[in-house]
């Protein structure tokens, strides 16, 4: 399950690199993926700590971006592929940590 939603993210940031913003589709990805990892472990989570999670995630999915953008600003192609490796990347190991926590 963890390596599909990294393949959407990287689908994402890739498709939308780009596009100013588009980092928020990818917060929603992650927020959509921790869901899902807590039913399959039978935790209970609650409206509040999804709330939690998705300000969190942002918060740090938010420094990642600002420094795929400061690539992004000297050498575009390379900053759209970095963009897209990081994406991938912070989706796969958040997936890991959720799993982790959950079980």
């Amino acid at each position: 399950m963890i390596l599909i939603y990294t393949f959407v993210a990287g689908l994402i940031a890739g498709v939308a690199s780009p596009i100013l913003g588009s980092s928020l589709f990818l917060t929603g990805l992650e927020v959509l993926m921790i869901v899902p990892l807590a039913k399959k472990h039978e935790f209970k989570i609650s409206l509040r700590e999804i709330g939690f999670a998705a300000t969190a995630i942002w918060g740090i999915s938010t420094i990642l971006k600002d420094f795929v953008l400061e690539v992004m600003v000297f050498i575009p192609g390379p900053g759209w592929i970095a963009r897209v490796i990081v994406a991938s990347v912070f989706v796969f190991f958040l997936g890991i940590l959720a799993n982790i926590h959950f079980s």
